[in-house]
């Protein structure tokens, strides 16, 4: 791959429309298992995530929706890059980045099956490029089904 594009992390079958969940340890194992099941990450990978979770935390207090960017730190859980996408049903508790202490109660799930870190750094400034976009987030929020969020995201993360 020459340049990196985040289309290309982007599947339609990797978003799920209202995802149910206790809590976000829950949320993000039960989502690993779909990135798992695909081939995408190797066994281990929601555990690694949750580990990076409980240290660096990702929640983002964003305007119109909230947001979480979980990621495993080690990479080598990574067998196939993707971004992985769900919307909650209902709101579920992640810690605030940067802060650690204060619960932001989280609409939407971007987690990301990356392998190296200019990739991420990549990944992560055009996802939060989005969040601070009120026209995408908006839109986002409006998507019906995973056919619509898909198309929206693809939209607004290509270059």
């Amino acid at each position: 791959m020459d340049k990196f594009k985040i289309e290309d992390l982007l599947d339609e079958g990797l978003i799920f429309m209202d995802v149910e969940a206790p809590d976000s340890e829950t949320l993000l194992h039960s989502l690993s298992d779909e990135l798992h099941s695909r081939g995408y990450v190797k066994q281990g990978y929601g555990d690694a995530v949750i580990r990076r979770e409980r240290i660096y935390p990702t929640g983002l207090p964003t305007n119109i929706m909230k947001v979480a960017v979980p990621h495993a730190i080690e990479r080598d859980y990574v067998l196939e890059p993707r971004v992985l996408v769900a919307t909650l049903k209902n709101p579920v508790a992640f810690k605030e980045m940067g802060d650690g202490e204060r619960d932001v109660m989280v609409d939407i799930v971007f987690l990301l099956a990356v392998c190296g870190s200019n990739d991420q750094l990549t990944i992560l400034q055009k996802i939060v490029g989005l969040f601070s976009d009120t026209d995408a987030l908006s839109e986002i929020r409006q998507a019906e089904n995973r056919t619509s969020l898909y198309q929206i995201l693809k939209k607004h993360l290509s270059d």
